[in-house]
């Protein structure tokens, strides 16, 4: 049984550690942002999110901060007293992660973020 969770657990790791290295998964830290993202860099979801971001040009239609969480220990607490603030069990939270600041809504999972910027919502007006 331990060599069948061992596989699984390596096969996971594999397919998410082959990323895209033209992608941006770079920290951009903005307090004046409206929205908080949070990822992993070699995380698949949020391989596609950056995808997405990339073709879209989201990142300048958009105040997004972004935060890096595994690699990064400050990220991380910001990450868990965020997920402290909205009161979410955190065996439940995954990455990719987005939360709207003017109301704390948050997205989970590539295809719920992309939908949210997929979406109407007003665009960044200078």
């Amino acid at each position: 049984m331990k060599k069948i969770i061992i596989a699984i657990i390596s096969l996971f790791f594999l397919f998410s550690c082959s990323w895209n290295t033209n992608l941006d998964m770079k920290d951009v830290i903005n307090p004046d942002a409206d929205y908080v993202y949070f990822f992993w860099k070699t995380c698949s979801h949020c391989i596609k999110v950056a995808e997405y971001f990339n073709a879209n040009d989201i990142m300048n239609k958009y105040k997004i901060e972004k935060r890096e969480v595994w690699e990064n220990e400050d990220n991380a607490k910001i990450f868990n007293e965020k997920i402290e603030d909205l009161w979410i069990n955190p065996e439940e939270v995954w990455v990719p992660f987005v939360v709207r600041k003017n109301d704390n809504k948050y997205y989970m999972w590539d295809v719920d973020i992309i939908k949210l910027f997929e979406a109407n919502v007003p665009l960044i007006t200078n």
